[in-house]
């Protein structure tokens, strides 16, 4: 008897709870749109976009939002919309009961820019997505130029690269980029990357004044480990300059030329 007492108290409370929260929002619905609360939530380390601009590109698709009711406000369009923006990695929109439009953006992150030829270049993102570079702010991340790199469309994932030779560069950008970036003293010390068009890659360091044969990326934790073991035991105490070049290439060695002296 006493389960049972228990049971239905529960299931009151349950219906008074929907009934309650439908009558909130029957009354949000009917509040108009008083304001739009834009909050990028990335944004003390990425500027690719800021609150104005995702303001304006909401009022430009409804220069009457501000005043319609909320329940003409679809949130599922506002965030269709801003998806769509090569820099916008998820976007949350949702309506509160003191009229406001609330609009949550996350930035991507990222990686790597690209530098080509002919162009601006564009960035790899976090997820293999391809962005394009912004005209107001430029991220302090690796830099890579080389062969093989033009001829993309932003917006797009690697994946998606129609030229395979591109697509396969691309690809070992994106996984050289990502284990530099998880590391912090890789992601401190590498500055820029050279690709041949053998997908092979040259590194340009912070510290020191050498280049750093890389090869192509068969083995690359592998040479990492052996690079890091160099710096560690023998730059240290020989001197960063003391090589001009440092050769990962080749499979049980690594092969440093010294530095001329004049």
């Amino acid at each position: 008897m006493k389960k049972f007492r228990n049971i239905l108290l529960w299931g009151v409370i349950i219906m008074y709870m929907v009934i309650v929260l439908s009558m909130v929002e029957s009354k949000i619905e009917k509040v108009p749109c008083q304001r739009i609360l834009v909050e990028i939530q990335d944004s003390a380390s990425n500027y690719f976009i800021t609150n104005q601009e995702i303001y304006t590109m909401v009022t430009s698709i409804d220069p009457k939002l501000l005043g319609k009711p909320l329940e003409e406000v679809r949130t599922d369009e506002v965030e269709a919309f801003l998806g769509e923006v090569p820099f916008v990695k998820k976007v949350e929109a949702f309506k509160t009961m003191n009229g406001v439009l609330n609009i949550r953006i996350n930035q991507r992150e990222p990686l790597a820019r690209i530098l080509t030829y002919k162009g601006s270049g564009y960035y790899i993102d976090s997820e293999g997505y391809i962005m394009p570079v912004s005209p107001y702010y430029t991220a302090r991340i690796l830099i890579v130029n080389g062969w093989n790199l033009s001829g993309i469309k932003v917006g797009k994932s690697i994946s998606e690269t129609p030229d395979k030779k591109v697509k396969a560069t691309l690809g070992d950008i994106f996984q050289l980029a990502k284990f530099i970036n998880n590391d912090p003293f890789w992601q401190a010390q590498i500055e820029q990357v050279y690709v041949n068009k053998n997908r092979e890659f040259t590194f340009i360091p912070r510290v020191g004044s050498h280049t750093i044969v890389f090869g192509d990326i068969s083995r690359y934790e592998r040479k990492f480990k052996k690079l890091y073991a160099l710096y560690d035991q023998g730059l240290k105490n020989e001197g960063w300059n003391t090589y001009s070049k440092i050769n990962l290439k080749f499979t049980n060695q690594v092969v440093c030329t010294k530095r001329k002296s004049y």
